[in-house]
């Protein structure tokens, strides 16, 4: 799945599309998902890896909180599993597992890469103050089965970490991926969820322009 900086710049970026006006709360919600251990659960999977029917119910999500369908916190976790569905089937199942079966390693420079890319994204996006800005916790937070509040609390240093860098990382070349496809990426989960988002707001009767969130 894409990393924690992914998903935080993603939600930066909706919220400026949408103009959120809550959005350390879009922001908490769209890092709740890799708050907790149980990934399975935060993350809506359903369906079987091994027959590449794995996805994520991110429909399902929004469905069963659909009574806070309206939250930022909501949305901003609905956010992060649009975005995790498209990692899935972009990455994951097309190319990406095989090849950290065939080959152990990749799973160590996978992980390299995402460290790297950490600074790579922060300084193109030049989002590093910003989010140091909105991270910190909030009493809205919601309590969900899945994640509850304080695990989402205790995951914001977490993200912190992730912006320190050493200015050599900017120069560093990756070694699984490449920085336009994770561009691309960022690009399309922001395109696909202005989309989804959209729809539910036409389904659960919240306003499309959510600038009052």
């Amino acid at each position: 799945m894409g990393s924690r900086i992914m998903h935080a710049i993603i939600a930066i970026r909706m919220a400026e599309s949408l103009s959120i006006e809550e959005r350390t709360l879009f922001l908490l919600g769209s890092i709740a998902p890799d708050a907790v251990s149980t990934k399975n659960e935060s993350h809506f999977f359903q369906g079987d890896v091994h027959d590449f029917s794995r996805s994520v119910d991110y429909a399902g999500f929004l469905y069963k909180y659909n009574a806070h369908a309206a939250s930022a916190y909501i949305l901003g976790y609905y956010t992060h599993l649009v975005a995790d569905d498209i990692w899935l089937k972009g990455f994951n199942l097309s190319w990406l597992r095989n090849r950290m079966e065939a080959n152990k390693e990749l799973y160590n420079q996978y992980h390299k890469d995402f460290r790297v890319l950490n600074g790579q994204l922060l300084e193109h996006y030049g989002l590093k103050d910003e989010l140091n800005r909105l991270l910190f916790h909030s009493d809205d937070v919601i309590d969900l089965v899945e994640v509850k509040s304080k695990d989402v609390e205790a995951l914001i240093p977490h993200v912190i970490e992730d912006m320190n860098y050493s200015p050599e990382v900017i120069a560093e070349k990756l070694q699984v991926f490449t920085f336009d496809q994770i561009l691309g990426y960022i690009e399309t989960s922001v395109e696909v969820a202005l989309i989804k988002l959209k729809q539910a707001a036409i389904l659960y009767r919240f306003p499309v322009n959510l600038g009052g969130l």
